[in-house]
């Protein structure tokens, strides 16, 4: 198979300049909308000296109204789905008095939309316990809108750092191309490749030193379509495991379910309000203490922030590729999947005692 005769440059490129030029109109208008959309610099998180907008979901928008435009499957559900989630998010960023609640209600109307407007539904194909409790209807329904929520809010709870979420999403975005170009499914291949363009479109904007944020809006878009693609992936191409999906996802979603966890046993913790106790937070924080970047001025921060995320990029890189490798041996991707969390495991712990 000739993968690069399978995806031609037209739908690329208008994704990529579609965000791009979104991004470039934010930022060139922003002192008159910047007292809106501006992050600050308060919180556990916020590691930046500036002001910046935290509306780049919008150009990421733009890039799925392009697809749309351009005819692309999978496009007009996709905007459609995610339109309940990234309002809330964008209402959020502008606002910032949108209850976490209420957000994550969004996301789980979302999911659900999305779940009927692309009749998505995870079989588990392959594990035969759970293929069996997929194959009852509303059990497998429930399930893919919840996997879809989690998804969602993974990639809002890893926004933390330049370049983090759209980088790792673009990782994950191109695993996901690159499989189902490897199994002849051409219509996934070249929405996903699409998709990557977009997210490099915004990533300029965003990586290394932080000019444009993604926002709650953008999070959970990215979210919601890359839990999309990794559904269909597995459920379009019978060589694919379900394990493959799961795999390439897993830094994001374990990160998710390791503070639903850890926030829900730790009774001193607020569960909706944003902490420093996460992989790219003891990350940057090991950066900082680096002689190399100890002495910095204040207004070179992005330098540390980048760094730490390019480190972060490891776990969705390293996932990814094992994905590729192993997408139809579900009992290698298995112990792939639990080598990645021992290893996340083991470098948040060294990290944060060293």
């Amino acid at each position: 198979m000739n993968l690069i005769s399978e995806i031609t440059p037209l739908p690329l490129l208008s994704g990529f300049f579609s965000v791009l030029i979104l991004c470039v109109i934010i930022l060139v208008s922003r002192k008159w909308h910047l007292i809106y959309s501006s992050d600050t610099d308060v919180g556990p998180q916020k590691i930046h000296s500036n002001q910046v907008p935290r509306i780049g979901g919008i150009a990421l928008l733009a890039g799925l109204l392009t697809a749309y435009i351009l005819k692309l499957n999978f496009a007009a559900g996709l905007l459609i789905g995610v339109l309940p989630v990234f309002l809330a998010g964008i209402s959020e960023d502008i606002s910032k008095k949108i209850p976490p609640l209420f957000r994550l209600a969004a996301s789980v109307v979302s999911a659900l939309a999305l779940v009927w407007v692309l009749s998505l539904q995870i079989s588990a194909k392959g594990i035969p316990l759970l293929h069996t409790l997929f194959s009852i209807e509303i059990v497998a329904l429930s399930i893919t809108a919840l996997a879809i929520a989690l998804m969602a809010q993974s990639i809002n709870i890893i926004d933390g750092l330049n370049g983090l979420s759209i980088g790792t999403s673009l990782i994950m975005t191109g695993a996901i191309a690159i499989i189902a170009l490897m199994n002849g499914d051409s219509p996934l291949a070249e929405f996903s490749f699409f998709f990557v363009a977009c997210l490099a479109g915004i990533l300029i904007m965003n990586f290394p030193r932080g000019l444009l944020f993604l926002g709650d809006g953008g999070a959970y878009l990215l979210g919601c379509v890359i839990a999309v693609l990794a559904i269909l992936l597995a459920e379009r191409n019978g060589n694919v495991s379900s394990f493959t999906s799961l795999l390439i996802v897993s830094y994001p979603i374990y990160e998710a379910l390791r503070s639903f966890v850890r926030r829900t046993v730790d009774k001193n913790t607020d569960f909706f309000i944003a902490d420093d106790r996460h992989l790219h937070s003891v990350v940057y924080r090991f950066v900082t203490t680096l002689n190399i970047t100890k002495k910095m001025n204040p207004k070179r921060l992005w330098v540390q922030n980048a760094s730490a995320a390019m480190s972060c990029w490891l776990l969705p890189l390293i996932s990814s590729v094992l994905a590729v490798l192993f997408q139809s041996n579900m009992y290698v991707l298995l112990v792939c999947l639990l080598l990645i969390i021992l290893f996340y495991e083991t470098s948040i712990r060294t990290l944060a005692n060293s």
